[in-house]
């Protein structure tokens, strides 16, 4: 099986990376600047990671197939082929870290989707990927402040701010970097720990096993009066586990 951590930092490395991306450039040579907007900033990251992937999977002779919706998961499936049932699943996510927010978190996809019925919002049913994979990315926002332009000639490429600075890396186990509280106030995903990159590296969640983290967001109930006689955290899961 792919060790696909050590492949992708290895290669990842080897391409020295540069995350001085400035913005979007046109046939006619105008540069649009990205500004600070965290889906706009999300999707820069997935370009950056995308030749990375697919040289892991051309080196291990595998083939990628990127979602085919926006809210379909994973962003990259690795797989020899469309019939492989140990198919790898990546996700890219990114977040960015503050003086007054030092510890972050991500939202891990859906638990009222694809891990429940297995071929919801997924690119192949749910069964057949032998690995999940999150690519995290973490950064610190930098203000455009007053910046009135938003568009660059190619000779003014020194002029234009980026929009982020200090930016770090993991590549974690998805199970083992969960947490046992939803993200994203009411929407039903999955949340992870909150930590710091070290945290997020060392794949420091709470869960045992996979299977115990599939059972616990299986079960989660989406609303705390749902919750209430049931479980909401983990030790109230392994209770109710013993008894139900």
């Amino acid at each position: 099986m792919l060790d696909f951590r050590t492949e992708f930092e290895r290669i990842f490395e080897e391409h020295n990376i540069s995350y001085d991306v400035k913005g979007i450039i046109t046939a006619d040579k105008k540069i649009y600047s990205l500004g600070t907007d965290s889906k706009v900033l999300s999707t820069v990251f997935e370009l950056l990671v995308r030749p990375v992937i697919y040289q892991v999977a051309q080196q291990n002779r595998m083939i990628v197939r990127e979602a085919k919706a926006q809210n379909y998961y994973p962003d990259f499936t690795l797989m020899e082929s469309a019939a492989d049932d140990k198919k790898i699943a990546v996700d890219v996510k990114t977040t960015y870290r503050s003086q007054e927010r030092p510890k972050v978190s991500f939202t891990l996809g859906g638990y009222t989707s694809f891990i429940r019925n297995e071929t919801k919002n997924i690119e192949f049913p749910y069964s057949q990927y032998a690995e999940e994979w999150v690519i995290g990315f973490i950064y610190t926002r930098q203000p455009f402040g007053d910046e009135p332009n938003h568009i660059y000639d190619l000779e003014r490429l020194d002029e234009i701010p980026l929009p982020f600075e200090d930016v770090s890396y993991f590549v974690a186990r998805k199970w083992k970097i969960a947490g046992d509280s939803a993200g994203s106030g009411n929407t039903a995903n999955i949340g992870s720990i909150s930590g710091d990159l070290d945290d997020f590296r060392s794949e420091a969640g709470p869960f045992q096993s996979k299977e115990e983290f599939l059972e616990y967001w299986r079960n989660y109930e989406r609303t705390a009066s749902e919750r209430e006689g049931k479980y909401s955290n983990l030790s109230e899961f392994r209770i109710w586990r013993q008894y139900r």
